[in-house]
């Protein structure tokens, strides 16, 4: 879907002056690095929030080439992308390959400072990490699936979310996914989700509460033992 920037025709949902100056200033630098391509379904209230995202995200700023597309009209990047949940906003490199970070629901409130850092690491992957951790990170026994279970009002959502994409980026073992849980009942019945952030483990094991990316790395290292 071609984008066309209305600047100035609309008041912002997600963007309100600060914050629009704020994700302006942080992906001032780009020079396409990092792209999206997201698939909508259509008749979903959902997809039409991430719509309405990304096309204010589009208006803000021009530094992140995005395509658009509803379910099954590009099999390719689905397939790329292995999508489960419907929407989807996934983030590529500057060569077009799936950096196996993603977003289900649209990244806004205090979400979006995962987004900021997520397209900012993809930008520079040069992370200052530890020589022990990223030795211990190296050594996660994978394929490592993470989706985080957030809601946009909480504020230990982010951390733990920073820290999945982080290890996405450094492991390319691991795919990290967000899941916006306000819209998806039927996993959070699934998987039994009482509170937020919840980290599900290769769909099989349901943490609680925030972690940092050392923390996150004990975690997993739990998890495979």
């Amino acid at each position: 879907m071609d984008r066309e920037n209305n600047e100035g025709n609309k008041t912002n949902t997600y963007f309100d002056e600060n914050t629009g100056a704020k994700v302006r200033e942080a992906f001032e630098h780009l020079t396409g690095e990092v792209s999206i391509q997201a698939v909508l379904q259509p008749d979903c209230k959902l997809s039409d929030k991430v719509q309405l995202f990304l096309d204010e995200l589009y208006n803000i700023t021009d530094k992140i080439p995005m395509n658009i597309f509803l379910k099954g009209e590009n099999p390719d990047i689905e397939a790329k992308v292995e999508v489960g949940l419907y929407p989807v906003i996934a983030l590529l490199n500057k060569d077009g390959e799936y950096t196996r970070i993603c977003y289900h629901g649209a990244p806004g409130g205090h979400e979006l400072d995962s987004f900021i850092s997520a397209v900012n690491i993809i930008a520079k992957p040069e992370q200052a990490i530890a020589e022990p951790l990223l030795e211990r990170i190296n050594n996660l026994k994978v394929p490592i699936n993470l989706k985080t279970g957030v809601s946009p009002t909480c504020v230990m959502c982010p951390e733990l979310v920073q820290s999945c994409q982080s290890l996405a980026t450094l492991n390319a073992g691991v795919t990290s996914e967000m899941v916006d849980l306000h819209h998806y009942p039927d996993f959070v019945k699934k998987f039994r989700i009482m509170s937020v952030p919840a980290l599900i483990i290769n769909d099989e094991k349901v943490k609680f509460g925030g972690k940092n990316l050392g923390e996150l790395v004990t975690e997993l290292e739990e998890y495979s033992k």
